[in-house]
């Protein structure tokens, strides 16, 4: 956890899996869509020998694990719009984090006006759409309202204790590498940071968002929904509980490398 690498493409992992109502509609089936925001294969479920995913695992072991998956943009708006709005991002106008994808094709049908459009109740909590991160946790970032019958933004500790977060400093001439306190909300986002957090899972941004998803599957359970549930971890900065990084010394961590003349092959 403390030695990800920093990734500009948005990697999604997306469970989905289906309930049966036991309403009228009974033949309707429910879906949960969960993503993880900046999550990579670094899972048991795909053969990592460390990193301990035992929910995941278990849903991997149910349903389908795809092994050859891609983002349609290395970066995490046009990502995001182009597989909600089901169009590719030379088409819905969206290269970059800040726009809406709206301004550009304001008639668009998105993923979740689909399942509207079938009788389904639709709701959001988290991050679906772009947010930045962590400045816009608690607010609807740039989300699409026309999508959503409701939305919930969660908001937690992580968020009061962003002044605690450190972040790493390279001194690429002694080649040592320091953690110090971070400074400012901008920064945090494209860094290396980190933050063993006090406290349990139910005070996290993402803790509360698990609750609330529950909350959601409880008063819907009767008819056919469509729930999406967007957690904004392991994306930076890295904060969560003390106990999961306990989980992992950092000696039993290894960095991926650079294969030599790799940087060659690309543009």
């Amino acid at each position: 956890m403390k030695n990800r690498l920093i990734r500009c493409a948005v990697s999604i992992f997306i469970a989905v899996f289906a309930l049966r109502a036991p309403s009228a509609e009974a033949q309707k089936l429910n879906v949960l869509l969960v993503i993880s925001d900046d999550l990579c294969t670094r899972l048991a479920c795909y053969g990592d020998p460390l990193v301990k995913s035992p929910n995941v695992d278990r849903l991997a072991a149910r349903g389908v694990r795809f092994e050859h998956a891609y983002c349609q943009y290395p970066l995490c708006n046009p990502s995001r719009a182009s597989f909600l709005t089901g169009l590719r991002p030379d088409t819905n106008g969206v290269h970059d984090n800040a726009v809406y994808f709206r301004d550009v094709i304001p008639k668009a049908q998105t993923l979740g006006q689909t399942f509207q459009k079938a009788g389904y109740f639709v709701a959001r909590v988290g991050k679906l759409y772009h947010y930045g991160v962590p400045a816009q946790i608690g607010t609807n970032g740039l989300d699409d309202p026309p999508s959503w019958n409701e939305r919930i933004n969660p908001r937690g500790r992580d968020m009061d204790d962003l002044n605690m977060i450190e972040k790493i400093t390279l001194d690429k001439n002694a080649k040592i590498a320091t953690w110090e306190k971070a400074s400012g909300l901008n920064q945090l986002g494209a860094t290396l940071s980190r933050l063993a957090a006090d406290g349990d899972d139910a005070e996290q941004t993402d803790g509360k968002a698990a609750i609330e998803a529950v909350k959601l599957l409880e008063a819907h359970k009767d008819q056919p929904f469509f729930l999406a549930v967007g957690f904004y971890r392991p994306h930076t900065p890295y904060v969560a509980p003390k106990k999961y990084f306990d989980m992992y010394p950092l000696d039993k961590i290894t960095l991926p490398t650079v294969p030599e003349g790799y940087r060659a092959t690309v543009p």
